[in-house]
């Protein structure tokens, strides 16, 4: 005797509609219905390369020696000396990257001058020479 919600006869009243997509449109068990998973944005793609750029890279100097630099050290190092052969595009964009990063690192310095002066300072009316 067959039972009344045996898998033949339940296909058999199965009605198809909002909520109720047809047998052979459903996802099987266990399967995600988004293989490919959230498409990243813009803000993700812009912390995975800082992350790739931050890594550190093995790199030879003109002499020989090898130094570890800072991914983004690395890439403009590569950056600028494709400019300096004649890539102009390269080099535009090294000296637009000079030009934003520059006054960045002229008041870092100048903010460790007056913190050097300022401790200096404060030894000097210490008595401390």
């Amino acid at each position: 005797m067959m039972d009344e919600h045996s898998d033949e006869h339940m296909s058999e009243d199965y009605k198809v509609g909002f909520g109720k997509p047809p047998k052979s449109g459903q996802w099987t068990k266990g399967q995600s219905g988004n293989l490919k998973g959230r498409p990243k944005n813009r803000a993700d793609l812009i912390k995975d390369a800082a992350a790739i750029l931050s890594e550190p890279v093995i790199a030879r100097t003109p002499d020989g020696k090898t130094v570890k630099l800072e991914g983004y050290e690395a890439s403009y190092h590569a950056l600028c000396r494709n400019g300096l052969k004649g890539n102009v595009p390269s080099l535009i964009e090294a000296i637009k990257l000079m030009l934003d990063v520059q006054p960045a690192v002229d008041a870092k310095e100048n903010n460790e001058e007056l913190m050097r002066e300022q401790v200096l300072a404060t030894f000097e009316k210490m008595g401390v020479k």
